[in-house]
């Protein structure tokens, strides 16, 4: 008998069954359209090390715009991008999104209020801070959109005390941000005016 005549007459081990397709996640619909939020992300096990911070622009019922800067090496660079809602809900080491502001998707010319964010000078700290980190970026641009309407501070309250607003419901939710537990919370800023 051949090779190719006994490869032929042995039986063939079965083929495995196909896999049901993974169901896709449910939408995401705790994020309000036109809303901006303040995203931070763990950086560390241990909260001391503080956190990640960014803004997203909730643009549309499936997604939006992450406005984000990184470091590389010495220096930084943008890396804002559109996302899913629940590629921004689902992030490894988000610890959530605390809602700030408005700015209105359907009304003209809103890419252009919204756009300067990402033209932002990133070899400077921001006005009012010493040092560049993704903390000062973030929240120079938070005082950018406060002097543009599109975050409201509530009576005599100003970006410092939203600052620490964000850092203190950022520890809140650390533990489960490092465990990895979903959904991510989703909250109002009790500084801002929504």
């Amino acid at each position: 008998m051949s090779t190719t005549e006994s490869e032929s007459a042995a039986p063939s081990a079965p083929s495995p069954s196909p896999q049901p397709p993974k169901p896709n996640p449910a939408p995401e619909t705790r994020l309000k359209v036109g809303a901006i939020y303040l995203l931070l992300f763990i950086r560390d096990r241990d909260p001391a090390a503080g956190f990640h911070w960014a803004l997203y622009h909730h643009r549309a019922p499936a997604g939006g715009y992450k406005f984000n800067v990184k470091q590389l090496g010495a220096g930084w660079l943008c890396d804002s991008a559109p996302h899913t809602a629940a590629g921004i809900m689902r992030a490894f080491l988000l610890a959530g999104a605390l809602r700030i502001g408005y700015c209105d998707p359907d009304e003209e010319g809103w890419k252009e209020r919204m756009g300067w964010i990402d033209e932002v000078d990133l070899t400077r700290p921001p006005e009012g801070y010493e040092v560049f980190t993704c903390r000062t970026w973030t929240m120079g641009c938070v005082r950018g959109l406060v002097r543009r309407g599109y975050v409201t501070l509530k009576g005599d309250m100003d970006v410092d005390e939203l600052e620490k607003e964000a850092k203190e419901w950022g520890l809140v939710h650390h533990e489960s941000a490092h465990e990895g537990i979903l959904p991510r919370p989703v909250e109002d800023s009790r500084v801002c005016v929504l």
